[in-house]
C-alpha cells in the first residue's frame, strides 16, 4: 500500500522496473526520466548496494492534490545490469506498490522465465502476488524482433492476466504507454481506500475553508492521459524539442535523499505516540570499513527510514 504523509498531505507510491539482466530496464528509466519536466523530479541517483547498483528518482505528476487534498508522488526503482546478490532484487521490491515486468523481445532462452519465477518468490515473501497487485509486463526491444507480440511473450511466461506493452527503449518507443498504464492501476487502487474517499485525514485549519478538491476515478484517467501521452508538453517536452517550463506556482522538487526516506518503507507504520527505532533491513559492510545500518524510525504515527553510517576502528589498548 501507497505511504501516507499526513504532514505533507502527500501520497508516495513505489513503483519497480524488475526484469533480467539485459532486458532494457536501466535504459527505460533515464528514458522516462528525461522526458519528465526537471522541475517536477528529483535527482536521478545511483547508489551501490549489496549485490547490485539501484538506480531510482522520483516525480510529481499532478499540480494539484488529486485524492482529498492530497498530492501524489511517484518514486521509481530499478536494478540495472547484473545482480550478484538475489537479496538486492528483494530488499528492492519490499513495499513495491506496482511492478513493471521488463523482458526482452529478442531473447528466446528460458532466462526471462527464470527471472519471473524469481519474482513470483520475492514478492510472495512480503505476502503479495503479480495477480493481487498492480503490474504490467513490457516486452521491450521491439525492434529487434518485429514478430513479437504482447500476447504470446505473455502466454509464455503464464502472465496471460497482465496488460502488456511493447516498447523500445532506446527510441522511447512504449515507454511513457507503460508507465501510464501502471500509473493508473495504481491510482485507481489508492482511489478506492476508504481512509482517502471518505476523506477521514483531517485537514490543517488553513485549509478548511478551502474546497476540497476530490478526483474520481474516470477525472484521473483522464488527467493522467493528456499528461502521459497527448499533451506532453505539460509534464514531458516534445521529442527533439526543449524542455517545457512549469508554471511559478509549480511546486519544488523535493530534498535531496527524499525518495529513499519514503518510498522504501515497509507499508506497516507504527501509529503510538512514542519513538521507536526498528532495524529495517540487513546491516552492509562497505569496502572502506565502515557498516551502513538501515533504520525505520516512527514518531506519532509517521515514520521515516535513514541510513546509519558507523566507522568501526580497532579497540587501542592501554598500558
Amino acid at each position: 500500500m501507497a505511504i501516507i504523509n499526513n504532514t505533507k498531505r502527500e501520497i508516495n507510491a513505489k513503483i519497480v522496473y524488475y526484469g533480467q539482466e539485459g532486458a532494457g530496464k536501466g535504459t527505460l528509466l533515464r528514458y522516462l526520466y528525461e522526458r519528465i519536466k526537471p522541475t517536477l523530479r528529483g535527482e536521478l541517483k545511483t547508489l551501490q548496494t549489496s549485490g547490485g547498483s539501484l538506480l531510482f528518482f522520483d516525480f510529481s505528476p499532478f499540480e494539484q492534490p488529486v485524492f482529498g487534498g492530497y498530492h501524489i508522488r511517484f518514486h521509481i526503482y530499478t536494478l540495472p545490469g547484473r545482480v550478484n546478490n538475489p537479496a538486492a532484487w528483494k530488499m528492492t521490491l519490499k513495499g513495491a506498490d506496482g511492478v513493471v515486468l521488463v523482458v526482452d523481445a529478442a531473447d528466446s532462452s528460458p532466462a526471462g522465465r527464470q527471472s519471473v519465477e524469481s519474482l513470483r518468490d520475492y514478492l510472495a515473501s512480503y505476502g503479495m502476488s503479480l495477480h493481487d497487485m498492480p503490474a504490467v509486463l513490457q516486452v521491450n526491444k521491439a525492434d529487434r524482433n518485429r514478430s513479437a507480440t504482447t500476447a504470446a511473450t505473455a502466454a509464455l511466461l503464464e502472465l496471460e492476466h497482465l496488460p502488456g506493452c511493447l516498447s523500445t527503449a532506446l527510441n522511447g518507443e512504449g515507454v511513457l504507454e507503460t508507465f501510464s498504464n501502471l500509473s493508473r492501476q495504481i491510482m485507481e487502487r489508492i482511489s478506492a481506500e476508504s481512509s482517502l474517499k471518505s476523506g477521514q485525514a483531517p485537514l490543517p485549519p488553513s485549509s478548511m475553508a478551502a474546497p476540497e478538491y476530490r478526483a474520481s476515478t474516470a477525472t484521473l484517467d483522464k488527467r493522467l492521459d493528456r499528461v502521459l501521452e497527448r499533451d506532453h508538453t505539460s509534464i514531458f517536452p516534445q521529442p527533439g524539442g526543449d524542455v517545457v517550463e512549469p508554471p511559478a506556482e509549480s511546486p519544488p522538487s523535493p530534498p535531496a535523499g527524499e525518495a529513499m526516506t519514503i518510498a522504501s518503507l515497509p507499508p506497516e507504520t507504527e501509529t503510538g505516540s512514542d519513538i521507536r527505532v526498528a532495524l529495517a533491513d540487513e546491516a552492509v559492510a562497505l569496502a572502506d570499513g565502515s557498516i551502513r545500518i538501515p533504520l525505520t524510525i516512527s514518531l506519532q504515527g509517521q515514520a521515516r527510514r535513514f541510513l546509519l553510517k558507523v566507522t568501526v576502528e580497532p579497540e587501542t589498548e592501554t598500558p
